[in-house]
């Protein structure tokens, strides 16, 4: 394959999307990631949202399901997000969220397991996701190419 061609598993994700659109979900997922971790460290997290705040499992739930969505976009939309690295990711990312739940008690929060057994639900389904989405948008590619 010549050097300015493009391998054509890559072409069905990334043509709609150039250098910058993948650079902004890299940002945004970095820029996540970094609230995350700030909004499960403060010490008082009602401070933050102002009231009362959902219950503190599904909370764990959806932020941690946004961070596995958004980091499986950034990984799918340059190439690198098939099912044989999802379970990586899933796996790479829960090990985060140990830490994450393990360092809170060091800033006045309480570490509880069942958080982090949230926490890598969330992320399972916000992976899943764009991994079911991927593979149906190839299947339906392939669909009309043959």
């Amino acid at each position: 394959m010549a050097g300015n061609e493009r391998s054509p598993k890559r072409d069905a994700f990334q043509e709609p999307f150039g250098a910058w659109p993948r650079r902004l979900i890299a940002l945004a997922t970095a820029a996540y990631a970094g609230v995350l971790v700030f909004a499960t460290h403060y010490p008082k997290p009602e401070e933050l949202v102002g009231g009362r705040l959902p219950s503190d499992k599904l909370l764990h739930f959806i932020a941690y399901g946004l961070l596995g969505l958004l980091a499986a976009l950034m990984l799918r939309s340059r190439g690198r997000l098939v099912g044989r690295t999802a379970p990586v990711l899933v796996a790479g990312l829960a090990a985060w969220a140990v830490i994450d739940e393990a360092t809170q008690p060091l800033f006045g929060r309480a570490a509880d397991p069942l958080d982090w057994v949230y926490d890598v639900i969330g992320l399972a389904l916000g992976i899943g996701a764009v991994v079911a989405v991927t593979i149906l948008t190839e299947r339906r590619q392939a669909g009309r190419a043959g």
